[in-house]
C-alpha cells in the first residue's frame, strides 16, 4: 500500500458571499423615491453587487460554503469574517469560527452539501472598506482558502453646527443643520426621510429641542392639546423629506443638569455633545449618523460700533473668583 493512501482527503469548498440589502424599483431613476416626474413601479430589481452602503447603515452578508464534489466531503471546516475599516480591523463572530467555540464549529460538509453563516455590523467610518472571509479545511493537512470584497462607505448627510449661541452662564442654543448630500460625492441616492433627531448632551448637561411651530399651536383648552390620531396624508406631511441637496435646521436648548454643574455654568470650550440623526432610505433601510462634538463658544457682546467683542477673562476652574475692576 502506498504511505498517502491512509490520508483522509477532502474537497476543495466553494465560498459564496453575498450583502443582505433591500431590492430597488425598477424605474429609470430608482432611488428618487418621493420624485413627482417619476412613476412606479410594482418591479423590484435584485441588487447585482454590493451596492450604495452609508455610513450609519447596518452591514449584513450572507457567507455561504458549498461543497460541489459529488465524492469526496470537506473535511475540518471553519470560517473566519474580518471587516477592515480605514482604522482598525474588526472580527465579526459566525457560527462557522472554530476558534470561538472551542474547535466545535469543526465541521465536515457532506458531498453536494454546504453551510452558511450571517454577519452583521453598523458602519462608523467614511472610507474603502475591506469583508476578509477566510476558510480553513483539512486535506492531509491544513489549508486556507481566502477571497476579499472591497466596497466603499458614504456618508449620505451632513451634520454641522450652524452656531452657537450662549444663553447666560448655563445655557447655549444651538442650532443644527442636516443636508443630503449625496449628490455631492458622485453617489446614486434618492430622498431621505428623517425619522427622529435628538442631541446627545455631555455628562451633566441636557439638552431640549426647540420647535417654535408646536409651541405656538398649544392652546390653553387641554382637552385641544391631546394629540389626535394622523392619516398617512397628515403623517407623510409632518415627515422632513430631504431630497439631494436639500437641508433642514434644528434648534436645541444645552442646560446644565444637576445643581452643582448649574453653579459651576458651561465655560468656553466644554463639550456641549453630539447631534443624532436617524434616518430612513428609499426601500426603508435604517440608519443612525453622529455629527462632530459640539463645543460651548467664549462669551461675547456687541461693542458701540456694532462690532462683537468676546476679549473676557474666563474662570474654567469650577470656582468663584472675586475680581477687582
Amino acid at each position: 500500500a502506498f504511505p498517502n493512501e491512509a490520508v483522509a482527503q477532502s474537497a476543495v469548498p466553494t465560498l459564496k458571499v453575498m450583502r443582505l440589502q433591500a431590492g430597488v424599483l425598477g424605474t429609470p431613476a430608482a432611488g428618487a423615491l418621493f420624485s413627482s416626474s417619476q412613476l412606479l413601479s410594482s418591479n423590484l430589481l435584485l441588487p447585482d453587487s454590493f451596492g450604495v452602503i452609508h455610513v450609519g447603515e447596518t452591514f449584513s452578508a450572507y457567507l455561504g460554503v458549498l461543497n460541489s464534489s459529488s465524492e469526496l466531503p470537506v473535511r475540518g471546516l471553519s470560517m473566519v469574517a474580518q471587516l477592515q475599516t480605514p482604522s482598525r480591523r474588526i472580527l465579526l463572530p459566525t457560527a462557522l469560527d472554530a476558534r470561538n467555540n472551542n474547535n466545535s464549529s469543526l465541521r465536515e460538509v457532506a458531498p453536494g452539501e454546504g453551510v452558511d453563516a450571517l454577519i452583521s455590523r453598523r458602519l462608523e467610518e467614511v472610507g474603502q472598506h475591506i469583508l476578509r472571509v477566510e476558510v480553513s479545511y483539512d486535506s492531509g493537512g491544513a489549508k486556507t482558502l481566502r477571497k476579499f470584497y472591497r466596497f466603499n462607505v458614504t456618508n449620505p448627510l451632513q451634520i454641522t453646527a450652524q452656531s452657537v449661541t450662549r444663553s447666560g452662564d448655563a445655557t447655549c442654543l444651538v442650532s443644527i443643520n442636516v443636508e443630503n448630500i449625496m449628490d455631492k460625492q458622485g453617489v446614486t441616492g434618492g430622498a431621505v426621510a428623517i425619522s427622529s433627531i435628538g442631541f446627545d448632551a455631555a455628562d451633566g448637561l441636557s439638552a431640549m429641542e426647540i420647535n417654535v411651530e408646536d409651541e405656538s399651536d398649544e392652546s390653553n383648552d387641554p382637552l385641544q392639546n391631546i394629540k389626535q390620531r394622523q392619516s398617512a396624508v397628515e403623517l407623510y406631511d409632518s415627515t422632513v423629506i430631504l431630497h439631494p441637496g436639500d437641508s433642514y435646521q434644528y434648534l436645541f436648548s444645552v442646560s446644565a443638569e444637576s445643581e452643582a454643574a448649574a453653579l459651576r455654568g458651561i465655560a468656553c470650550g466644554d463639550e456641549l455633545g453630539k447631534a443624532v440623526v436617524v434616518f430612513q432610505k428609499t426601500m426603508g433601510e435604517l440608519g443612525k449618523i453622529y455629527s462632530s462634538p459640539v463645543m460651548c463658544p467664549p462669551t461675547s457682546f456687541l461693542k458701540e460700533d456694532g462690532t462683537q467683542n468676546s476679549k473676557f477673562v474666563i474662570n474654567a476652574s469650577g470656582l468663584s473668583v472675586d475680581v477687582a475692576a
